[in-house]
């Protein structure tokens, strides 16, 4: 068990309002999104600690013992190298969405593996989401990435997604 601190991002941060620059490839410009995430605790300011950075995920509002905020608390952002959890006030804090996710090889079970991605279109469900969600999803050597046609919560990240696309599966787990 390890102290650490947590940092309260605030819901008008100029991190939420970065232009976004032009971009040589797709590729780059998913790279770009993902960094967006990517907070220090030079973006907000210190509200708490925390007694172990395994206890949390991004979406949590239990467990974090702040209070006297003007709305509830959540998780946005866990960097474990610094051992700091970023939190955010409000169900709509704009931390708590996204439209890109990010994943590995090994956080993919392919039900049929295409020979080659590329870039599809997808449908994505989970038990999370209320309805199907659209996508395109790109592969670009090892790394994948999933882009939404809207904003969706990011703590869908932490629940196994299933994307169909011309009547074949792939799931994408959260490990």
């Amino acid at each position: 068990m390890k102290i650490g601190q947590i940092v309260e991002i605030p819901r008008n941060s100029p991190i939420y309002n970065i232009e976004k620059p032009s971009f040589q490839s797709k590729e780059e410009e998913l790279f770009w999104k993902i960094s967006q995430r990517n907070y220090s605790l030079f973006d907000g300011f210190i509200v708490g600690e925390h007694s172990g950075i395994e206890k949390f995920e991004i979406g949590q509002r239990k467990g974090l013992n702040i209070s006297g905020k003007e709305f509830p608390v959540y998780v946005i952002g866990i960097d474990e190298r610094e051992n700091i959890i970023f939190v955010g006030q409000g169900k709509n804090h704009p931390g708590l969405f996204t439209d890109v996710f990010c994943f590995e090889e090994q956080n993919i079970s392919w039900l049929e593996k295409p020979f080659l991605i590329n870039e599809i279109e997808v449908n994505v469900t989970s038990i999370y989401l209320k309805e199907e969600v659209n996508a395109r999803f790109y592969q670009f050597g090892k790394i994948y990435f999933l882009e939404f046609a809207k904003q969706i919560p990011f703590m869908m990240k932490n629940y196994t997604l299933r994307l169909s696309y011309e009547n074949k599966e792939v799931i994408l787990l959260n490990k």
